[in-house]
C-alpha cells in the first residue's frame, strides 16, 4: 500500500495550526531559563555567598526532584482542564520564579523556596506544549513536535548570552529580574493569543465522554504497556548520560585544559546544533522508524564523552564532539515525545507522558548534581565522563527494543501499521 503523502495534506495541518506551533515553541523555550541561566551566575554567586558548585547546583535539582512529584498531576490536570489554562499559569509562574531569584540572601532555605517555585512550572513541561499537537498533526506529526521542543534550544543559545549582558551591565540580581520579564514579554502574547487546546477553538477540554472517544490508551491501559516502561528506562538513562556532562560542560572542557574563552565558545555551539537536530530528526520522523532514531541519536550521544576522553585539550575535537552531539541530541528528544504520542494516543497523554517528562527531570535533575558531587570530592570529571559511555549504552538499547505502534480504531492513527511505521495515512483534503 503506497502512503498518502500529498504536499497539500501535509500543509492542510500547517496552514491550519502554524501559529499554534510558534505559540508552543515560545512557550517551551522558558524550560531553559533555569538551566541556561545557572551557569553564567554561577561565579557572581559564589563570590557574594561562598556556596560550593554542589550547593548553587542543588536548585536546579530541586526543580527536577518538584517536577518528578507534580509532573503526572499536572498531566492529569491537562487532561481535565486543557492545555491552555495550564499553559498560561506555567508560563507566569516561571518568569515570576526567575524574577524571584533576585530577592535570594545566604540562606539555602531561602535559594531552595524560590527553586521550588520554579519547579512548579516545569512539572508540565513539555508535556503542556505538546498536549494539542497529537490532535492536530498527524501526517507531519513529527517535524511539529520537533519544532515546539526545538524553543528549548533556541532559549539554550539566547540565554546564557542575554544573561552574560545583563550580570556584566547590572549584576546577577538584576539579571534574574531581566530575564523573567524578557520572556514574560515574548511569550505571554503568543501563549494567550494563538494557545488553543486540541478540543476546539477556545481550549477549553472535551468531555468526559469526547476524551473516551479519542484514540489512545486510558492511564490503566498505558501502565500494563511493556513499551510504557522501556521508554521510561530509555528516557532517564539517555537525559542521564548525556546532561551530567552538558549542563557543566564549560567547566569540564576547562577541567581538560581548555580556555575559559575557547570552552564557552564551544559550549555555545550546542544550542544551535540542538535546533537543528530537532528540525531535521522531526522531518525524519515522518519517513522513517522514530525509534531507530531515538536508538541511534542516543548511541552517537556518546561521541561527546568519548572524545573528551581521546582528545583531552583539543578544542578542536571538543568542537567537533560537542556539535554532532546537539545534533543526535535534538534528534533524540523529539524522538521521545513523537514515539510517546505514537504509543500512548490522545485519550491520556497528559497523564501518561507527565510520567515520562517526571522521569526524564528526575534524570536532568539528578545528573549534573551527582557530577558536582564527584567533583567536588575528586577534583575531576573524569569518573563523569566514563560513566555517561554506558549509561548511554542501556538508553539505546532500550530504545531499540521497543514494539509495535498499538493500533487504536478512532481516527488516522489506526492507519498506522503495526510494524511502527507510518504506512497509508488517509489523506483529508
Amino acid at each position: 500500500m503506497t502512503a498518502d503523502r500529498s504536499p497539500a495534506t501535509a500543509a492542510n495541518e500547517w496552514r491550519a495550526s502554524w501559529m499554534l506551533i510558534a505559540a508552543a515553541m515560545a512557550g517551551y523555550s522558558l524550560s531553559s531559563l533555569p538551566a541556561g541561566s545557572t551557569g553564567v551566575m554561577m561565579a557572581p554567586i559564589e563570590q557574594e555567598f561562598g556556596w560550593s558548585r554542589t550547593e548553587i547546583y542543588s536548585g536546579t535539582a530541586l526543580i527536577s526532584f518538584v517536577a518528578v512529584g507534580l509532573a503526572t498531576f499536572m498531566g492529569a490536570a491537562i487532561d481535565r482542564f486543557g492545555p491552555r489554562r495550564i499553559a498560561i499559569a506555567a508560563a507566569l509562574v516561571m518568569c515570576g520564579g526567575m524574577a524571584m531569584l533576585s530577592t535570594v540572601t545566604d540562606s539555602m532555605w531561602h535559594w531552595w523556596a524560590s527553586w521550588a517555585v520554579i519547579g512548579v512550572a516545569v512539572s508540565c513541561m513539555p508535556t503542556v506544549w505538546l498536549a494539542p499537537v497529537p490532535g492536530r498533526f498527524t501526517i507531519s506529526r513529527g517535524l511539529a513536535v520537533s519544532i515546539v521542543l526545538s524553543g528549548s534550544g533556541i532559549a539554550t543559545f539566547l540565554v546564557p548570552i542575554v544573561a552574560n549582558a545583563l550580570v556584566e551591565s547590572h549584576g546577577w540580581r538584576s539579571a534574574y529580574v531581566g530575564l523573567g520579564a524578557i520572556w514574560a514579554v515574548v511569550t505571554l502574547p503568543l501563549i494567550l493569543l494563538f494557545f488553543k487546546g486540541s478540543g476546539n477553538a477556545r481550549g477549553t477540554p472535551p468531555a468526559v465522554e469526547e476524551r473516551g472517544a479519542l484514540p489512545g490508551f486510558t492511564v490503566r491501559e498505558g501502565l500494563r504497556s511493556a513499551n510504557y516502561y522501556k521508554l521510561l528506562i530509555a528516557s532517564f538513562c539517555a537525559h542521564f548520560g548525556g546532561v551530567a556532562i552538558v549542563l557543566n560542560l564549560v567547566p569540564v572542557l576547562i577541567s581538560e585544559g581548555i580556555s575559559r574563552s575557547a570552552a564557552a565558545a564551544a559550549a555555545g555551539l550546542i544550542g544551535i546544533a540542538t535546533i537543528t537536530g530537532r528540525v531535521f530528526g522531526g522531518w525524519l520522523m515522518d519517513r522513517i522508524s522514530a525509534k531507530a532514531i531515538a536508538s541511534v541519536s542516543t548511541l552517537l550521544a556518546c561521541v561527546l564523552p568519548v572524545g573528551l576522553l581521546l582528545f583531552p585539550g583539543s578544542v578542536e575535537a571538543a568542537t567537533a564532539a560537542i556539535v554532532l552531539y546537539g545534533l543526535v541530541g535534538g534528534a533524540k528528544v523529539g524522538a521521545i515525545a513523537y514515539l510517546a504520542s505514537r504509543h500512548l494516543g490522545q485519550r491520556a497523554f497528559g497523564t501518561l507522558y507527565g510520567l515520562i517528562t517526571a522521569i526524564v527531570a528526575l534524570s536532568v535533575g539528578s545528573a549534573p548534581l551527582a557530577a558536582n558531587f564527584v567533583y567536588d570530592l575528586t577534583k575531576s570529571y573524569e569518573i563523569v565522563i566514563w560513566t555517561a559511555i554506558p549509561v548511554l549504552l542501556v538508553g539505546s538499547v532500550f530504545y531499540a527494543l521497543l514494539g509495535r505502534y498499538p493500533e487504536f480504531d478512532t481516527g488516522p492513527v489506526a492507519a498506522l501499521s503495526k510494524t511502527g511505521e507510518p504506512d497509508a495515512v488517509p489523506s483529508r483534503t
